[in-house]
């Protein structure tokens, strides 16, 4: 894995989302959220696993949103909104990239595997938030907007990035 660029830098947008979304989780006070940020882990833990190798790495963009929009909506939905809407697209994009340029078919079975899991944790996020109420605020709508600012400042307007 470690010759793999794509598969390191997939393994640490994995390690990220696993990671923030597991440690933020515990701090949200919607129960049913809670669950679902719990669950959105475990998937991107599940991902990690598959292309983590010797040199364990994250990527601090990602790590840092989700952990803002945790501090700055206690409720988690500002969390889920970024994945299902700002994160998850942009991680897709990059999946989508990284596949048409890959040949080999076992790597492009583990790129597969991701997209698809990752599109169910899109409609699992929207479901969720679907079924609750989100916050009309504001303030909410702002720090929304910031994600959005600050991924398009960092040149990841469309994907997560892709290195060659």
């Amino acid at each position: 894995m470690n010759e793999w660029a794509a598969g390191r830098h997939l393994a640490a947008i994995y390690e990220s989302f696993y990671r923030a979304l597991g440690e933020g989780a515990p701090r949200v006070t919607n129960d049913a959220f809670v669950v679902r940020l719990h669950e959105a882990s475990r998937t991107f833990g599940e991902l990690a696993l598959e292309l983590r190798g010797d040199d364990e790495m994250d990527e601090p963009l990602v790590a840092t949103l989700i952990e803002q929009s945790v501090r700055e909506d206690a409720t988690g939905a500002l969390t889920l909104y970024a994945l299902a809407t700002l994160l998850g697209p942009r991680l897709l994009v990059t999946l989508r990239d990284y596949l048409d340029a890959e040949s080999d078919e076992a790597r492009r079975a583990l790129m597969e595997h991701g997209s698809d899991l990752v599109v169910a944790e899109i409609w699992a996020a929207g479901r969720s938030l679907a079924a609750a109420t989100v916050p009309d605020d504001p303030a909410w709508s702002r720090s929304a907007r910031d994600i959005s600012d600050t991924l398009d400042r960092a040149g990841m307007v469309d994907s997560l990035g892709h290195r060659p």
